[in-house]
């Protein structure tokens, strides 16, 4: 297999950012969901998957980081054309106009404590499984970026869902670094909602239920760090 895309989410539910290379520390993939943005009202981390009118714009907006440095900054783009840097003064502000609600812009430090940050360090996705949903629903657009992966993985001519037998192996790349798998990806609405290019499209979500009980993808966590790049070999433990 070969590694034919990566991304990074700079902001916990905002669009990605397609990388050349990615960095994977002991403690996780570095950048990754470094910001968030919090509710002031309840004192939560929001994001789109969590079903609220509110918060269903965030997977339209884009997310890049801008300095990569020990103090990073991000910026983020609305499908309007206006943007902005998490540094900018007014930044929660424009976040809050935009939303309707007082949030904040919320660096790795303010977001520690809550769930959604805390998953697993890299989300993986092969060709085979976008092929075998595909095949069963040949209508629907299956891009990589309705599943938000971290690395998508070509397999050639291969069909079907192979990741889940690699739950508890290693999974190595060319490169060096080492990932283990640890649990399936679970699907929610998010595949099915309009981002980007995308259209919205409920058969999305219900043909991966229909064919995996909900699962396309899998996590893993990093067990050797090191830098993975497009185009990348990767291999798995038997």
């Amino acid at each position: 297999m070969q590694v034919s895309a990566l991304w990074l989410y700079p902001v916990q539910s905002l669009r990605g950012q397609k990388m050349e290379a990615l960095d994977f520390a002991p403690d996780g993939l570095r950048l990754d969901r470094w910001f968030g943005i919090r509710d002031v009202e309840t004192g939560g981390m929001v994001g789109s998957s969590m079903g609220k009118k509110a918060w269903l714009p965030l997977i339209t907006w884009d997310a890049v980081i801008v300095d990569a440095g020990a103090a990073p900054k991000v910026e983020i783009r609305f499908p309007d054309g206006g943007h902005l840097v998490s540094d900018d003064a007014d930044a929660d502000r424009v976040l809050s106009d935009r939303l309707g609600r007082a949030v904040e812009l919320k660096g790795r430090d303010g977001i520690k404590a809550d769930h959604r940050y805390r998953m697993a360090s890299c989300h993986l996705l092969t060709s085979a499984t976008l092929k075998r949903l595909r095949a069963s629903y040949p209508e629907g657009d299956f891009a990589p970026e309705r599943f938000r992966p971290n690395m998508v993985l070509d397999c050639g001519d291969t069909v079907g869902f192979i990741e889940q037998p690699w739950l508890g192996h290693l999974i190595q790349a060319s490169s060096g670094a080492v990932l283990e798998g640890t649990e399936d990806c679970a699907r929610c609405a998010l595949t099915t909602r309009a981002q980007g290019d995308l259209p919205s499209d409920p058969k999305i979500l219900h043909t991966v239920m229909l064919e995996n009980g909900t699962n396309a993808g899998i996590y893993a966590k990093v067990s050797q760090a090191g830098r993975v790049a497009v185009g990348d070999l990767i291999s798995v433990e038997k």
